[in-house]
């Protein structure tokens, strides 16, 4: 009997030397495995700001161009342009023409075009008439169009968990309308994100235009000979003006004249009267 139990005991210790030898080797492999994942996370590449290398850049393109055509050809050549932009290659943000008495005659056009049709569209310009000016200018808005997406990732993994807690983990009225309140909150933050982000989108994927076609100055067009016809309106209250304050001059300077002279002719009377005085 009692080798028996003495055999058991053995048995039982030998077992449990095993259980920790394996928990030791498993340890281990349970250790690294928080490390792995973050091996693998620390694989991708990093940019500064903690974004991917590969961001997409995101560059709003803008051309102010003045083109200077006959005027009679003027309202022609603005129609055209007009009527040649077409959605979805093109599109036509602002548009006017002035044909006013006595002013030079304009038409302007704001546009958006592809990137791919931006030169094509310079040489058109080019050959309407007489490129009087153009300017261009470039501002990077990836960074804005990143915030953006991020903003828009988190309120939507928010919206998400409000919509789980909605699903049934909800069971007092009064967190049913929390939980109900903060949703359309968040809701309404992804949609006015959403709309900055079409916004941006909208200038940064296709190339912004400012055109102003204007008719060339010459003598005989109406209006070259304003400057003249005000100068001759404004010749006699200009003169007015002057008349009117040598006026107050003399009316502001009068009385100071008469004490300056009576000072100056009594001075001279004195020193007459000691220079002509008996002599010793």
């Amino acid at each position: 009997m009692m080798r028996k139990l003495v055999s058991g005991i053995c048995v039982l210790l030998v077992l449990a030397a095993c259980g920790r030898k394996e928990e030791m080797a498993a340890a281990p492999m349970l250790a690294a495995a928080p490390a792995v994942e973050m091996a693998r996370k620390l694989e991708a590449p990093q940019t500064d700001a903690g974004q991917p290398a590969s961001v997409p850049r995101h560059i709003e393109l803008r051309h102010n161009v003045v083109i200077e055509v006959a005027e009679d050809r003027l309202e022609a050549v603005w129609r055209t342009q007009l009527e040649a932009c077409q959605l979805p290659a093109c599109e036509v943000v602002a548009a006017g023409i002035a044909n006013q008495r006595g002013d030079m005659a304009s038409a302007n056009l704001a546009l958006r075009i592809v990137p791919g049709r931006a030169g094509e569209l310079l040489a058109t310009l080019r050959g309407l008439g007489k490129l009087a000016q153009h300017e261009m200018s470039q501002n990077d808005r990836t960074n804005e169009v990143v915030d953006l997406q991020a903003r828009l990732a988190n309120q939507k993994a928010l919206r998400d968990r409000l919509r789980g807690l909605l699903a049934g983990r909800v069971d007092k009225v009064r967190d049913l309308l929390e939980v109900e309140r903060e949703l359309a909150r968040v809701q309404g933050e992804i949609d006015s994100l959403e709309g900055q982000m079409r916004a941006t989108l909208a200038v940064t994927e296709k190339v912004s235009f400012d055109i102003q076609f204007r008719a060339p100055a010459s003598l005989s067009q109406p209006g070259s000979w304003e400057p003249l016809r005000e100068a001759w309106r404004r010749l006699g209250s200009t003169f007015a003006e002057s008349l009117a304050m040598l006026m107050y001059f003399l009316v502001g300077g009068g009385p100071w004249f008469a004490v300056g002279a009576a000072v100056l002719w009594g001075g001279r009377r004195l020193w007459r009267a000691r220079k002509s005085g008996p002599k010793s």
